[in-house]
């Protein structure tokens, strides 16, 4: 009878080994699957961010009040966070926040006061406790981290291209300035309703001081902004950050991607 006992303990022993690596490998395997299946208010980059690849600068203030202002189907029939509207003359902004306030984000867009036409559009995107879902058994991540991510792109305005400059990187340097300054003009004419949109500005300029910061001590990093590796840089809440920047004809697009999103 001892014998006995002992080998139902092996083989129970050996029954639960053989189940938790099959459980790890068919993690491995369909990883993504199990992590979507606990996470049923899944707010992805892709889902949140539609109405600003929708968006197309110059495009009339009519087409882009039609994208912004449409039903949410991008946060599915169960979000339950809040979703706010706020509205001036020349500007308009759809600010987000899922319902443990963990995740924040809007997309802005600012027009000309002549034609109403679109000059300026931005997407941002704040995860506090932002995990990435797993590709293998190897690249788990346990731990949640804070993240952001903000897209932009801008028409330059004559005084900015036309202005004669010493150098290249002052010139890439004076356009991203002209950028900080038009996210808080649009931000603060639309905010004084609207606290989530308030504090999301403040943390974008901290984020834009930051790297204006890092390409006064160094301005010969603006000729990296368009590489494909682009300029990083370290933030107070994030540590570190990445930002690439490109002038194609009059638009100028800027992409930051912070913390846990640095490398994505």
């Amino acid at each position: 009878m001892i014998v006995s006992g002992k080998c139902s303990a092996n083989n129970i022993f050996g029954v639960s080994i053989l189940s938790l690596v099959f459980c790890l490998l068919s993690f491995g395997l369909y990883g993504c699957s199990v992590w979507q299946h606990f996470q049923p208010e899944e707010l992805s980059y892709d889902k949140l961010s539609v109405s600003y690849h929708q968006i197309r600068l110059k495009s009339s203030g009519v087409d882009v009040l039609r994208i912004i202002q449409a039903p949410r189907y991008e946060l599915g029939p169960h979000f339950a966070g809040k979703h706010l509207l706020s509205q001036s003359d020349t500007a308009i902004a759809s600010v987000g926040q899922s319902k443990d306030g963990y995740k924040t984000w809007f997309t802005m867009v600012s027009f000309d006061e002549g034609n109403m036409t679109a000059q300026r559009k931005y997407f941002y995107l704040v995860d506090e406790r932002a995990l990435l879902k797993p590709t293998s058994l190897g690249h788990l991540q346990i731990l949640p981290k804070p993240g952001l991510i903000f897209d932009s792109q801008m028409v330059l305005q004559i005084d900015v291209l036309g202005k004669p400059y010493v150098t290249e990187q002052a010139r890439q340097i004076a356009a991203l300035m002209h950028i900080a300054e038009n996210l808080s003009k649009d931000v603060e004419q639309l905010s004084q309703d609207n606290q989530i949109l308030a504090v999301s500005g403040m943390l974008m300029n901290q984020v834009l001081a930051a790297v204006l910061l890092e390409l006064d001590k160094s301005p010969v990093l603006a000729n990296r902004l368009s590489d494909k590796s682009g300029v990083q840089f370290n933030h107070i809440s994030f540590d570190k950050g990445k930002i690439w920047m490109t002038v194609e004809d009059s638009i100028v697009t800027v992409k930051i991607r912070l913390g846990l999103f640095c490398d994505l």
